[in-house]
Order: C-alpha cells, then structure tokens, then sequence
C-alpha cells in the first residue's frame, strides 16, 4: 500500500495542467447620448485562477436621445462561446441589446472595447440620430 500513494503522486504530477489565462478586467456604466456613440474604452488586467475564462458582457438600452451602457469584463467559470449578440427589445421608444463573448483561447482574448458591434451608425445624412441599437454585422 505504501507504493501505491508514490505511483498515484507521480500520476497526478503527469496530468495536463489547465493554464491559467490574464484576461481584461473592468466595469463600467454609464449614461450618454446617442451623438457620442460608438464609445470606446481601455480596461485593466487580472490574474484568473486555473480552469477560468475571459468573458465579455455589454448592454446597451437606448431610450429615445439616450442610452445607458453597461459593460462588465473578466474572468468567469461560463463555458466558452462565440461572440452572441441578443436583442431584447426593438423601439420604438425603448430599445435593449446585449453581446456577450467568453474565451480561453489566448491571454487578453476578451478584448471588446468599443461599442461597434452592437451600434449601427446612420446609414443616411438626413438622419439627425446618433445611431441606432442593433446588429452591424459578423462578430
């Protein structure tokens, strides 16, 4: 029995190690108007533990000249999935979009840092509108 515990040590020594990611870290809210879309933002880093991912999340709710975003980003124990884009609620008067990304494939990979892939900007110069919520194309 006494040879049993070395040989499981030296086993468990063997096994692949899962690496543990730096990812980008910071949470922001805050309130504008729809003029100063696309907004854009730099955020820390942080250490996370071994087994976790990086992850992306953004809400963008527009009401009529305004929109409120929140954005938080960092490491999570979620699955990992492609960049998923949802809208909640299409205006008149309110609208709600959501993006979500999380990522293991490489340090920093949750690397969103604008408010693009969820803003489409006006397609007309007749618009006087910021922009509108919604999907500007692949991820």
């Amino acid at each position: 029995m006494s040879s049993i515990l070395p040989a499981l040590l030296g086993l468990t020594l063997m096994l692949p190690r899962v690496q543990a990611l730096t990812c980008q870290s910071g949470i922001l809210m805050i309130g504008r108007k729809t003029s100063e879309l696309p907004l854009e933002w730099k955020t820390g880093e942080e250490f996370c533990m071994d087994g976790w991912d990086c992850q992306d999340s953004l809400m963008l709710i527009e009401n009529g000249p305004e929109v409120f975003l929140a954005l938080s980003k960092g490491c999570t124990q979620k699955e990992d999935h492609d960049a998923r884009i949802t809208q909640h609620r299409k205006g008149p008067g309110l609208s709600v979009i959501s993006y979500t990304h999380v990522c293991r494939h490489k340090n920093l990979c949750n690397d969103l840092s604008s408010t693009l892939p969820v803003w489409t900007l006006p397609t007309s110069a007749g618009e006087n509108k910021g922009g509108k919520l919604g999907h500007r194309g692949p991820c």
